[in-house]
């Protein structure tokens, strides 16, 4: 492995928006961190394709939602490979329910996860890049954060929490060079969004101007993109063709 290989985390990484992220920083020639919360054999198969594409990883098995896991986890990936050059906070967690019927744990778990867990892992990155004066953060919010959802105040709630984290974060810690910005990914027919009914779904298409869906491996190419970019901070760049 090459020394000087730049080191990428990726929360939330063993399937899904996180998985195409994780495979195309290794693509580029990052050292993946996976990490995972239950899903260990959808984490090691990542690991094997990030092997075939020359690169390496760590699997990092951690609920982002606890302080102290992701202090371990951040331990973990320094103590492996000096750094982390790059943080995606991708990890999202929906409990949808109408407000009337949303119950305190509905309501807390997707911020304690979303935004809270989020926070954990920038502020424990952000230490190191500030030692190194360099470093790239980006969040994965969601266009409901900016419209709002439906019964989905919880989730909406916290994806807004995340834009703000974004820029106040961005204003911080632009004189350590630490960019942060934030995406808002589009849907896609992930497992969380086969979930959605036939209905629901083609509403959501039509919402878009052009049709279709952000294609997946597009949005992780950009990702990767906005990481590398050196003059870019406190941004928010939404992914899909739906016009906010």
């Amino acid at each position: 492995m090459k020394p000087f290989r730049k080191v990428v985390l990726v929360t939330g990484a063993s399937r899904g928006i996180g998985r195409e992220i994780a495979l195309a920083f290794a693509g580029k020639g990052y050292r993946v961190g996976i990490n995972f919360k239950e899903s260990l054999k959808e984490a090691e198969i990542l690991a094997k394709e990030i092997e075939k594409l020359g690169a390496d990883s760590i699997l990092l098995k951690a609920d982002i939602s606890h302080s102290d896991q992701v202090k371990t986890m951040i331990k973990k990936v320094i103590d492996r490979w000096g750094k982390v050059d790059v943080l995606v906070n991708n990890v999202g967690l929906v409990r949808d329910r109408s407000i009337l019927k949303m119950t305190d744990q509905e309501w807390l778990e997707p911020l304690q996860v979303n935004l809270t867990g989020a926070f954990w892992c920038l502020r424990e990155s952000a230490k190191g890049m500030v030692k190194k004066k360099e470093g790239s953060i980006i969040n994965i919010s969601s266009i409901v954060g900016v419209l709002g959802s439906f019964g989905g105040s919880n989730y909406a709630a916290s994806k807004a929490g995340l834009i703000n984290l974004t820029k106040s974060a961005a204003k911080e810690l632009g004189r350590f060079n630490i960019r942060v910005n934030a995406i808002l990914p589009g849907f896609h027919l992930t497992d969380m969004g086969k979930t959605l009914s036939e209905e629901l779904i083609d509403k959501i298409r039509s919402a878009h101007v052009l049709g279709k869906f952000t294609d997946l491996s597009q949005l992780a190419q950009m990702i990767v993109t906005i990481a590398e970019q050196t003059s870019i901070s406190g941004q928010v760049f939404n992914c899909d063709s739906r016009i906010l």
